[in-house]
């Protein structure tokens, strides 16, 4: 993978245990909202909402390269297995196919989590 789709990756996975650690049921309620409710983490509320909006905007811009990218393979793998092409040239084709793929799940996950 390429060094921006292992940061997007790398964010998938810092999204999933935060996750996982606001799931955990030994942690009370109480001290949930004593954290969320910090002075600190409200004065710096306001300074990261504009780099929430930027990453927002990237994961964006990743999910509609990955399915320009999809939509660019999958044609061409159709022009491939209607032709009658060469084997190594049609796993190369599908291989592309396959790395788009995992590129609009990572980049889809990573945003809708």
């Amino acid at each position: 993978m390429s060094i921006q789709w292992t940061l997007v990756a790398f964010f998938l996975y810092v999204e999933m245990a935060v996750l996982i650690v606001l799931l955990l049921p030994f942690i009370p309620a109480q001290r949930w909202q004593k954290l969320f409710k910090s002075r600190f983490l409200r004065s710096i509320e306001n300074q990261i909402s504009y780099y929430f909006y930027i990453l927002l905007a990237i994961l964006v811009l990743f999910l509609l390269d990955a399915v320009r990218e999809m939509r660019k393979y999958s044609s061409e793998g159709s022009e491939m297995e209607s032709t009658h092409g060469h084997h190594g040239a049609e796993m190369q084709v599908h291989m592309r196919l396959f790395r788009a793929q995992r590129n609009f799940y990572i980049s889809g996950f990573s945003l809708f989590l």
